[in-house]
């Protein structure tokens, strides 16, 4: 930290230990646009750090498994991420709720009650809703210089309960052309989850939930298992201009990330090492020789 308070500082390095697999994949893009085939799609395992206090749930090392498609626009990709999802851990035995918004959304929320320049302030507190309660998000938002009168007129937004087709016809987000997008982007993925019936998984839009707003354009997923009390163990969305940062702009792109670490500690909260289920399952038959004339 003290070193990156002096910017300037000659012991500053320009090397880092890779923070996720997005970034790394858009520079990738870029590098290579002339040889690959948009719409590109790839997969990638790899470690990954972060500087956070260990705890349950949290490393400072640890794998995530990305999928992404770059060069299309198209919400279908959205809706092939989320069967991926759902395919995943339904092989391996693991219930979840898939929360879903857009960025859009947010916009609108924040452009809904007058404070639309501080986006992420906003969208950085009421993501924490779960963690800190209406109480901390409020001293948070006064904290980052949201009026009072702001705050007041957001409560019955980010407390609005019902069912996933009521959040989207909120009248009060529509309202506004940005919103209006939004929900039109949803109420799109969602029909097309309601039509897949081989889908298990629990679907649900928090128009509360905005995970890493630095990049995220669009939709916007994090998922959770239902019996364990842990962080997310999937997360991902759209990002529009991620490419943009090494100097190709507008190539849309969507994403997910598994976090493999996690989905680990789920499965053993769960027993499903137990002998049981696809966990368990390890070699049927072992082949061996014992010269060359049996190898043959």
């Amino acid at each position: 930290r003290s070193l990156t308070q002096n910017i300037n500082s000659p012991l500053l390095t320009e090397r880092a230990l890779r923070y996720d697999l997005t970034v790394p994949f858009a520079r990738y893009v870029v590098q290579h646009q002339n040889e690959i085939v948009f719409p590109f799609k790839r997969y990638q395992i790899q470690p990954v750090w972060r500087a956070d206090r260990p705890q349950k749930g949290r490393y400072r090392e640890f794998f995530q498994c990305d999928a992404d498609v770059v060069g299309s626009d198209s919400l279908l990709n959205e809706v092939e991420l989320i069967q991926i999802i759902n395919d995943v851990y339904a092989k391996l035995g693991v219930s979840v709720t898939i929360k879903m918004n857009n960025r859009k959304i947010l916009s609108a929320l924040a452009e809904l009650i007058g404070e639309k320049e501080k986006i992420v302030d906003i969208t950085v507190a009421i993501d924490k809703l779960d963690k800190v309660g209406l109480e901390g998000v409020n001293k948070e938002l006064s904290e980052k210089g949201i009026s009072n009168a702001a705050i007041e007129k957001l409560q019955p937004l980010i407390l609005f309960q019902g069912a996933s087709s009521d959040k989207i016809n909120l009248q009060v987000i529509g309202g506004i052309e940005i919103g209006r997008k939004g929900i039109e982007e949803i109420e799109y993925v969602f029909s097309c989850i309601s039509a897949d019936k081989s889908l298990k998984s629990t679907f649900e839009l928090d128009i509360t939930l905005a995970r890493g707003l630095n990049y995220y354009t669009g939709a916007i997923f994090e998922v959770k298992a239902n019996n364990v009390q842990i962080g997310s163990i999937c997360g991902g969305g759209r990002y529009d201009n991620l490419t943009g940062i090494f100097g190709l702009p507008n190539v849309s792109g969507v994403g997910i990330s598994f976090g493999i670490d996690r989905i680990f500690d789920v499965m053993n909260e769960l027993n499903l090492f137990d002998g049981k289920g696809i966990a368990a399952q390890t070699t049927k038959i072992l082949l061996t020789h014992f010269g060359e004339q049996e190898r043959n």
